[in-house]
């Protein structure tokens, strides 16, 4: 792909780290990473208003799901259900990271 188009990107001594890192991992130029966001992207766009809109619907589903076992099972009775689920949602989200850091870079 050719890129012959320079864009300037500000950002802050925080980012820059962090961006300057992940090119590093990735084994590629601030720049080249930064190229390869954008053209990922480009390719997501669909899928990640679709993934919004679809965790748009699981909270509001979740919100009724409270609502009703509130006034089925008392409050106690749902805060101590919620406070389970948080745990187990946690654990998960925790061995799908370890996954994701166990597979490597990207790029």
């Amino acid at each position: 792909m050719s890129r012959d188009h320079a864009i300037k990107v500000s950002l802050d001594a925080f980012a820059v780290a962090r961006v300057t890192l992940r090119a590093e991992e990735a084994g590629t130029t601030v720049s080249a990473y930064i190229a390869n966001l954008i053209a990922q992207d480009e390719q997501k766009g669909l899928a990640d208003a679709l993934a919004a809109e679809q965790l748009e619907i699981q909270l509001f589903t979740a919100i009724l799901v409270r609502t009703v076992l509130a006034g089925a099972r008392g409050e106690p009775e749902v805060r101590r259900l919620t406070e389970r689920a948080k745990e187990r949602a946690v654990e998960q989200a925790r061995a799908v990271l370890a996954d994701v850091r166990a597979s490597g870079p990207r790029g």
